[in-house]
């Protein structure tokens, strides 16, 4: 799995897996599997619930479903058509319920660690269903507990197999595991985000994001190069020794290089390596002005941690998504100091302007609603997003719904930003976004740097590795 991640997800999914879970060390699985929850932090917001189809849902004030609308209106997927909805027309559908699983990672080596999946998919839920269902049918959900683990994955994508219509909103670590299982029963497999490749290219998934080990995006590297041309000359990477992130952070070095990057100093860094002042004075002694990590957030701190020991920064440090988390900038209420200056990449819509998001206020709305006192994530976002998905999907199939017709459906769909919740990525094609924005923490605070508002997606595409 070692994907491009992302430049949103990038290192995030990183850490963890692509199968090679039986390789590693139960403290590396903990410290790799860390990264992975080191998802979005998210203010608070107020906006309208909203329907599947077109129009609003329950509510009031501005909100979009699968559709737009303003203030208190009809889903039209809810209602029965003339001639009924057909009934029970494929496995987990009758003519009153359609059943939905989420097999997601909530507990195992690291408890809770998409558990956001699980809420934010019960929010979606509960959304649809207060707004009448889809076509008739209330959507009744089957949350399944992966347990960081393949075999748990195998067995949770197995009965979902046999007692579920699809798959939508999962996130596991190791979702390997039923990667062959959901192909031979082709039951849709709307995942959030796929962390191996063998998931990631079965027939029936069909990812919101959909990493891949075979492609990466530079844009990231182009705008470093275009803001910071005198940086690239003298970069430094340094990656855990937990899993595959060695292997993704090579894959971003030789991305990088093609554009111009000349990598002075890379360094494998032990999960539990207490003392990082030797990295740091090595990176001054060579003259570094970029540095780079591909680890989770609390690797990432230690570092900056001996930087701001040493009293030298290197003029760019450059992370992904895993350091848009609450706990990289604060500790313990505190401000986290050296983080300050940092950038830091994602391809998702900023918590921090949900008054501008009308999507990111509904969700928070009904994760308010339906899980007080969730923090929506990063994977939170994706798991509403394959929510709202496969409202769409089903509003274009229509009443008669089957397993085949959605994922003949799932194939036309090539540009989807969950309603605005990320940038767009093609879904038939499985091919991630090259957009991104940049934010730049200040006192401890999320700020965005660029572009002025949407995303950046001119300055480089897809690189094949």
């Amino acid at each position: 799995m070692r994907s491009r991640k992302a430049i949103a997800v990038c290192a995030v999914l990183v850490l963890a897996l692509a199968g090679c879970g039986a390789r590693l060390s139960r403290e590396q699985r903990l410290a790799g599997i860390g990264s992975l929850a080191g998802g979005t932090d998210t203010g608070t917001g107020t906006g309208a619930g909203t329907g599947a189809g077109t129009g609003t849902g329950t509510g009031t004030g501005t909100g979009t479903g699968a559709g737009t609308g303003t203030g208190t209106g009809t889903n039209p997927a809810a209602s029965v058509p003339p001639g009924g909805n057909g009934g029970a027309t494929d496995k987990g559908v009758t003519g009153n319920t359609i059943t939905i699983a989420v097999a997601s990672d909530t507990s195992g080596v690291q408890a809770g660690l998409f558990k956001s999946t699980h809420q934010a998919m019960t929010a979606w839920a509960t959304m649809i269903n207060t707004s009448g269902g889809l076509f008739g049918r209330q959507v009744k959900l089957k949350l399944q507990d992966t347990k960081a683990d393949s075999t748990a994955n195998r067995a949770a994508v197995q009965e979902a197999c046999d007692n579920a219509f699809a798959l939508v909103g999962s996130m596991s670590a190791f979702d390997n595991g039923g990667a062959s299982v959901g192909q031979a029963c082709g039951i849709p497999d709307i995942t959030a985000i796929t962390v191996n490749g063998s998931r990631a290219a079965a027939s029936n998934v069909y990812p919101v994001y959909p990493v891949r080990p075979d492609k990466i995006p530079i844009g990231t590297g182009q705008y470093i190069k275009d803001k910071y041309p005198d940086a690239i000359k003298n970069a430094a990477m340094l990656y855990l020794n937990a899993g595959v992130t060695k292997s993704n952070a090579t894959q971003r070095i030789k991305a990088y290089e093609t554009i111009g990057f000349d990598f002075k100093y890379v360094q494998e860094v032990q999960v539990f390596e207490p003392n990082y002042s030797s990295f740091v004075q090595e990176m001054k002694s060579q003259g570094i002005k970029y540095v780079s990590m591909v680890a989770n957030y609390q690797a990432i701190q230690k570092l900056l941690s001996a930087m701001d020991q040493a009293d030298w920064f290197p003029e760019v440090r450059d992370w992904d998504s895993v350091a848009y988390a609450p706990n990289f900038v604060q500790t313990q209420g505190q401000v986290f100091a050296p983080a300050n200056g940092s950038l830091v990449f994602v391809n998702t819509a900023m918590s921090e302007e949900a008054a501008s998001n009308p999507e990111m206020q509904t969700y928070i709305q009904w994760l308010g609603r339906t899980s007080p006192g969730a923090k929506p994530d990063y994977f939170g976002f994706y798991a509403w997003s394959a929510g709202q998905l496969f409202a769409k999907v089903h509003k274009d199939v229509g009443a008669k719904i089957t397993r085949k017709a959605v994922l003949a459906d799932l194939k036309t769909i090539h540009a989807w930003t969950g309603n605005g919740m990320h940038a767009s990525h093609d879904i038939g094609n499985k091919i991630m976004s090259n957009c991104f924005l940049y934010m730049e923490i200040q006192n401890g605070r999320f700020i965005r740097k660029d572009p002025a508002s949407g995303f950046d997606c001119g300055r480089g595409g897809i690189v094949n590795t």
